[in-house]
């Protein structure tokens, strides 16, 4: 048996927008922001999931609430397809049929704990960038820098880069077609 319900709880992102549709009905049309529970850098990830519900009930909590407030909602997820065949445009959200207060103990779920990692190895590779000393307790190996001659005028660019059009030849006369004819 297929089923299609979807439940959330999460945080309303920004107010709400009413739209009134010509058969005379109003959409209301906002997102919930729910976090993932975790994610493998340790850093918090969330979704913005797009919610709609024609349900005045569902749209007046919806409504009364602030930007950041939590609230739990079900309803049903949804696929709408609109454009020309060669070019088709697919967008989500989830119809809302329910929307209520969160219960205060899935509101503000703590984190779960993770295992600390290993710190990585010290480096081996050669480090890019403008600090010319290693980090503490690294050793940087660097061979004999090149020689430099001082130059008293010129651009950074013309000193650093060696002078392409010294290697390259002089162009050859052009054969006169008239002579060799």
């Amino acid at each position: 048996m297929d089923r299609n319900e979807v439940v959330l709880v999460g945080r309303l992102s920004a107010a709400p927008e009413d739209k009134p549709l010509p058969s005379g009905d109003i959409l209301t049309k906002w997102r919930l922001i729910v976090r993932r529970p975790h994610h493998r850098n340790g850093q918090t990830m969330t979704d913005s999931v797009p919610c709609t519900t024609f349900d005045p009930e569902a749209a007046a909590f919806v409504r009364s609430l602030r930007p950041r407030d939590t609230m739990e909602i079900k309803g049903a997820f949804r696929c709408h397809v609109y454009g020309p065949t060669a070019a088709k445009i697919w967008r989500y959200e989830v119809e809302v049929s329910m929307a209520k207060e969160a219960p205060p103990d899935t509101a503000e779920q703590p984190r779960p704990s993770r295992r600390p990692r290993k710190p990585f190895p010290p480096s081996r590779t050669r480090r890019l960038g403008n600090n010319p000393e290693p980090p503490e307790g690294q050793e940087c190996r660097r061979g004999p820098a090149p020689p430099r001659s001082p130059e008293p005028s010129g651009s950074a660019m013309a000193r650093d880069m060696p002078d392409v059009l010294a290697s390259i030849p002089p162009p050859r006369p052009a054969l006169d077609l008239a002579q060799a004819g």
